[in-house]
Parts: structure tokens; sequence; C-alpha cells
């Protein structure tokens, strides 16, 4: 709250013409600003490690808010006429920090999941001696992954003063807190300006629709769960939409079920529920796997399952990029490279925010930054032809994006991608009924505008919209078929989306195959996109307000067009190649399409209510699919709290200090006795015994998510080694990477099972470790195999389950 107050002054000169000035979107836009502070001050040694720091950092931006107030002359005009958008976006956001923290008192643990890894990014953030920060699961080198939420989420807990475990429930919560508040000022402005003084009070129902589509509308396939769990079920229905696997199979005589059968429910039978919702363990879960070998998370299940992951606590930055979008294309004047030298302190603003998105979460970068760059061409169109439009666009455009490299070039010095390659994705492709279960509220919504858009255009403006905009679904498949074709994969990405054959199913089973497959979806999004792009082609022609809807829509369409076309090759090329891809791309559709389909919905139901227009009654059955979405958050937030029996917390290691009072003894002296660069070795994740010969052998290898490198992650100090896989996924999958975790994997484990304690120290020195734990974990991974480590090394810490040694300090003397 602090933030926000501290940010409105620059949200006022940004956002001046939404009709809060800009004060739903000053928490995220505060915290940017003091997050880039704080990392750039850091790295140049200027500001202290600690909450004095931090402290500062947000004090420097409540003095650049103060300067521009004291030299902008229409501060106090613009405070006055916001004055109610100012409180309303205060209370939207305390309503919503707060039911938040209520949600998650109930499930407070930090663990499981990636929660572990998020944890150990937050700690590194807070307590790493230099900047930019060590990457505390692979001691002596820095940071690579886009890190800069975990940077705004331990200024926030420092600033405040609370431990870390509870600054990441907080940080979830802020996050939660600002989405919503961030998303009903965008929603709010754009729908003003689409519905004009008439209408203008149905703009709350578009608030709240944005706000609703974003963070509570979840996947349809619950409503299916909830039928499943009680035993309604009808299995052509439930095959019609690929959700099979949540009934029993049906076993060959014809009984209730057969366990050798695969694509079946799997769980609990007798009962399934014992509530009026599901109660199997995180039925939940699968609601963010609907289509197969992909992930298709969204805001709710994310928020759900706890997890502080860049792609959510991106969610705040998003929007406020998509509402500087908004407010660059609602300007009057030309943008051109001359702007620059006029408004340095804007430049600025704008080169911090949009250079962020790469810092955050780097697969905003290349869609938000074209959305703002398309704001800034559609402005420019409107001062003038296309001729003067074009140049005037980039030479606004390219000193920004220079400027945003720049100033994060301390971060792009360390950032390692594992993406190798743009590759045609030749798969099987979405089923339309997975597609509609995931996306159809969304998408829906979303073509509502076409119920008003092409009502008053002439026929003849209409036709060249739609001709016009057929290159927004051509050019993506076009680039597709080329880029298949040039690695020889075109035939097989033809047959793939459409196994069937006339030869095979005669003409009506292939049409049903045809109608059922990857290429019915393709074409439904393809006429989405080419909708949604015809829309906004001819309300841009009318010049109506109302354009950007449709935009918005087409480029959350679009993401999810080419989720289907194309794939990022990561590590997980070999086995779910575009399983990244869907999950970050669809993401970010999702909060362009909650926007676009909020505001759509609440015109379509405003003009609904005054002209009664036949078209507009098509919002009646979107608005009933779209409560059907509900029925996720409802039934699976009553999953998750009612399996919860412990005391309410906040505090993410609350479940440590119960269960192992010793590991938890352990975090807190590792915390106030060591310093926060020191190496602390720890269980390497692998399991260890004896091998017939009696020599120790691996018998698991496998190290993420375990409790490997846990003292590190609750800390913040820097172990050897992490989980392998996260390291590799952090940089690259190359040889010198493998070669590199292998020997930090050997040299922890060759500590823990040294035959001989004359090689311990010399190998904690190799590895610049100071400390070694032998805890619960090591007791079980090196069960039995671990040497006397008090023969070398000096015990400094000890309860009942764990011991923690140190390197024997040695000092010269000088005597007499």
């Amino acid at each position: 709250m602090v933030m926000g107050v501290l940010a409105l002054p620059l949200a006022f000169v940004l956002f001046r013409r939404f009709p809060d000035a800009g004060a739903g979107l000053s928490f995220p836009l505060g915290l940017v600003f003091a997050g880039y502070a704080y990392f750039v001050l850091r790295t140049g040694s200027v500001l202290p490690q600690g909450r004095g720091g931090a402290i500062l950092a947000m004090a420097l931006v409540g003095l650049a808010s103060a300067a521009v107030a004291g030299q902008d002359h229409r501060f106090r005009a613009t405070l006055s006429r916001s004055g109610p958008g100012v409180l309303m976006a205060a209370g939207t956001f305390t309503l919503f920090f707060f039911a938040f923290v209520a949600y998650r008192s109930y499930v407070p643990d930090i663990a499981g999941t990636e929660q572990p890894m998020d944890f150990m990014y937050l700690n590194a953030s807070i307590v790493s001696p230099e900047y930019p920060p060590a990457d505390a699961w692979l001691a002596g080198e820095r940071a690579s992954y886009y890190y800069f939420g975990y940077i705004q989420a331990g200024l926030l807990t420092q600033a405040s003063g609370v431990v870390p475990e509870e600054g990441y429930n907080l940080a979830l919560a802020y996050t939660f807190a600002a989405a919503a508040t961030s998303m009903a000022s965008v929603a709010f402005a754009v729908a003003r300006w689409a519905l004009g003084p008439r209408l203008r009070r149905w703009a709350f129902v578009a608030a709240a629709a944005s706000v609703g589509f974003l963070l509570f509308v979840g996947s349809l396939s619950a409503v299916f769960e909830v039928a499943a769990a009680h035993g309604s079920y009808n299995r052509g229905l439930y095959e019609a939409f690929g959700v099979e696997w949540l009934i029993p199979c049906p076993a060959p005589d014809g009984s209730s079920n057969a366990a050798d059968r695969t694509n079946c429910f799997t769980g609990p039978t007798e009962p399934r529920t014992t509530a009026w919702y599901p109660t199997e363990f995180w039925f939940w879960w699968r609601g963010s796997r609907v289509i197969p070998n992909t992930i298709t998370e969204f805001p709710f299940f994310s928020f759900l399952l706890g997890d502080l992951h860049p792609h959510v606590m991106s969610l705040p930055l998003v929007i406020l990029a998509l509402g500087l979008a908004a407010s660059i294309w609602r300007g009057r004047s030309l943008l051109r490279a001359s702007t620059h030298l006029a408004q340095p302190a804007w430049t600025l603003g704008l080169g911090v925010i949009l250079g962020s998105l790469a810092f955050q979460n780097a697969w905003d970068l290349l869609t938000f930054t074209a959305v703002a760059g398309t704001a800034v061409f559609l402005r420019n169109l409107r001062r003038g032809p296309l001729m003067q439009a074009a140049p005037a666009t980039l030479g606004f455009l390219w000193p920004v994006m220079l400027l945003a490299v720049a100033l994060y070039a301390p971060w792009y010095r360390d950032f390692r991608s594992q993406a190798s390659g743009f590759y045609a994705y030749v798969g099987a492709g979405t089923g339309p009924a997975h597609a509609f279960l995931q996306f159809g509220p969304l998408l829906l919504a979303a073509l509502l505008t076409c119920t008003w858009a092409f009502r008053r255009a002439p026929a003849a403006e209409t036709k060249n919209a739609l001709l016009l905009a057929l290159w927004a679904p051509l050019l993506p498949l076009l680039g597709w078929m080329l880029l298949a074709s040039l690695r020889g994969d075109f035939g097989a990405g033809i047959d793939a989306r459409d196994p069937a054959t006339t030869d095979t199913y005669g003409l009506i089973s292939a049409a049903r195959h045809l109608l059922s497959g990857g290429w019915a979806t393709l074409a439904l999004y393809a006429a989405t996109v080419w909708l949604l792009t015809a829309a906004f082609g001819v309300l841009v022609r009318t010049h109506s307000r109302t354009a950007v809807i449709p935009a918005l829509g087409a480029v959350g369409a679009l993401l999810i067009y080419g989720a289907e076309l194309f794939l990022i090759r990561d590590v997980f090329f070999g086995g779910q190649p575009r399983l990244n891809t869907v999950f970050k791309l669809t993401y970010q559709a999702w909060m362009l399409l909650s926007l676009a389909g909020g505001v759509a919905l609440a015109v379509t139901l405003a003009r609904l209510w005054r002209h009664r227009a036949r078209a507009a009654w098509a919002a009646v059955p979107v608005a009933a699919i779209a409560l059907l979405g509900l029925v996720y958050p409802l039934t699976a937030a009553a999953n998750r709290i009612g399996a919860s029996s412990e005391p309410t917390t906040i505090n993410g290691l609350a479940f440590v200090a119960r269960s192992n009072p010793g590991e938890y003894a352990l975090v807190q002296w590792v915390r106030s006795q060591t310093m926060p660069g020191d190496v602390v070795i720890e269980a390497s994740g692998r399991t260890w015994g004896r091998g017939q010969d009696g020599r120790p052998v691996i018998t698991n290898a496998g190290v993420d998510y375990s409790e490997s490198a846990r003292v590190s992650a609750r800390t913040g100090r820097p172990t050897p080694i992490g989980w392998y896989f996260h390291a590799v996924q952090w940089r690259g999958q190359t040889d010198a990477t493998a070669r590199d975790l292998a020997y930090r994997q050997d040299l922890v484990d060759g500590i823990y099972l040294a035959a001989d304690t004359r090689t311990i120290v010399p190998s904690m020195r190799e590895a610049g470790a100071e400390y070694l734990v032998v805890g619960s974990i090591e007791n079980s991974r090196y069960a039995g195999l671990m040497p006397r480590f008090g023969d070398v090394l000096d015990p400094v810490f000890r309860t009942e389950s764990v011991t923690v040694y140190r390197v024997p300090v040695s000092k010269q003397v000088r005597t007499e």
C-alpha cells in the first residue's frame, strides 16, 4: 500500500487519461521502479544489503514522485478528479490482499512442486552479499534466471521486517491483489472509453468481469469432475469432451471397472467423494493438464497451488504494460524520435517498464513490447498517413528498445537461455473439446465484440475488413508450412493432426474424425483470429473508441493459435516438445482475453439492456458458460482448504517446526550464525547404498522435486549443487553444463562417502565450503556409509537429529 501511495504522482503522469488516473496501476508501477533502483544500486555497491537498503530504494521512488508532483501543474486537479478512483483502488487492493492471506493461512507450507526453488531465489535475493545475486543452488555462480520478481518480493519482505517464510506468502497475496486492482483499473478505463457517457455505469461490470475472468474462471473440466465424483456421468458425453479418464472403464463383462484398461479413472472409487465437492487429493491438478502432453495453467490454479513463479509474479507487470499500451493508444500527439528529447523522464519510465518484462519473465518480452509498439503505430496512424506514421513509429521505438536493454545490462550479462531453436509443431495438436474446456469462456466472450462491431458498418466496409483480415490467420499457417517443409516435417505434420482416412473409416467416420482432430481446432482458432481482426479493422476505420477490445482479443487468440503451429525448442523437446510453449503463450493469452472478454461482455450486456438487439442476446449463453467456469475455483478451493487440519498461519516453515524441530532449529542457526556468502554442503539428492562388493552405489539418481538443497532454499546460503535438471533449464543443456553439474554432485557425494577422512577437508576447500550438514536427509541418502566427520571437522551445532560441522579454523599466532 505504501508503494502504491508513493507511486501515485508517477501513475498520474503515465495514465492521466484513465478515470482513476492510474491509481490501480500504481502498485506494480511503484514496485517496478523500487525494484529496479534496488537492483542497480546494489549492483553498483551503492545501497547496503538488508532492510536499510530496501527502505532507501523505496524512498527514492517517493523522492522521484515528489519531484514529478512538484513540476506537474495538473497534479492537484488530477488528484481531486481521481479521488474516488484512488479510494476504490485502495479498497480493492486491501480486500483481495487480505482475502488471499486468509486463504493461504490454511495452506501456508513452502513445500512440494517447485516452491523450494522459488523460496531459494527469494532468500538469495535478500541475503546475497553482492549483486547481481548468487545462484544459491550452484555455489560460486551468479543467478541465470529471470528473477526480478524475487527481488521485488524480497524488497517487500525486507522493508516490512517479516521473515522470508512469511514474506513468501505475503508476496503471493500482493501479486493476487495487485493483479486484481490493475486489471480493474485498465478494464474500467477501456470500458468507459467504449461505452460513452450514457452507459458508463456498465464500466463497473467490465472491471468485475475482467477480474473474474483473470483470477477466478477456471477449466470447465471441473464440471465433469464434480459429476463424475458423484457418480453422475454419461460415457458418451465424457468421451465426446475427451475427459473419459474421469470415469471408470467398463470391464469386459460389463461390470463397473477394469483395472487393466488405460485412459480411465484410477483414483479412489468407494466413495469418490464425501462432500459436495470432490474430496480426492488434489483433483484440481488435472485442470491444468487438460490438453495432453502440455501444461495449461491459468491464474487461479497458480494461486491455488502457491508456486511463486516468474509467470505468476509477472501478472501485475503485464497488466501495467497493457495499461501503458492503452494509455499510449489514447494519446493525441504524434510520437517520434524528437518526443524523447522533449520528455526524457517519460522515455526513461518506458524503458524501465518495458525492459523489466524480460527480467521478470522473459517469455513476456516479445508479446507485450509488440502490443506497446502496435499502440504507438495506431496512435500515429490517427495523426497522419501510413508513410508518415510508420517512420515516426520506428523513430520513436528504437531508442526505447535500446534503453530497455541497456538499463538491464547487468542481468543480460549473466542470463543464459535454454531455448535452442524455433520449430514447426508437427504433433497431433489439441482436440476441439479440450480447447473449449480450457479456453471456451474467454474466446467466446472476446467474440462478443463481433455482435456490434459489424452492425453499423456499411456492408462494403465489412467485406473489405473481412478480406484484409485474412492475413492474420493465413500468415502464421503459411509460416508453419514453410518451416515444416524446410525441416522435412510437412507430411508428418499433416498426417499427425488427422490420422483418419476415407479408406479406413468411410466418409461419415472420416468427417467425424476431422471435426474432432487437430485441424478442426486450428480452423476454430483461425476463425476467431480472423473475426476479431476484422472487427478491429472495421472499428478503426470508423474511428471507434471500442477498437482496442477486439485488438486485445485478436492478440490473445493469435497466441493460442500460434502455440498450435510453432514451438520453442528447449530441454523438454525430446519427450513433450511443446509443453513450455503452450504453457507460457496460453498464460499470456489468458491475460489478454480476460481483459478483452470482460469488457466485451459488459459492453454487449449494456447494449442488450438498452437496445434489446438480437445479436446482443449472445451475451446470455456466454455469461452462462463463464459462470460454469466458476465451478473450478469453488470446488478446488474447498478441496484445498478442506484437507487442512493444522492451525492457521502464514509462516511457510511452520510445518517444519511441527514435524521436524531439529531441521527448523538448523534453519534458524544457519541464518543467525553464518555469513550470507558462506557455502554450506548438504546432501546432493542422490541416494546411495552398498553394492554386492560392499562399495557405495547409486540406488536413486532423482534429485529434483525432493528435499535436496533444503538448507540452501530456506536460508539463501549457497550450496555446491541443488536440483540438477533445474540447473540445466537455467543454463542450457550443454556438455559443459553436464560436466560441471556432475563434478559438483560427485564432489559432494565424495565428502559424505569418504573412505579416508583425510580427504574431507581438502574436498570441502575445493568446494569453497565452510560448513557441512548431517541431518535426517543426509542420514537417509547415505545410510550407513558416512565417515566419522568429528575426527576432522569441528561440530558447531547439534540437536537430536542434526549436526553441523565446520572446517577447523587455523590461525598463525605470533610467539615471542
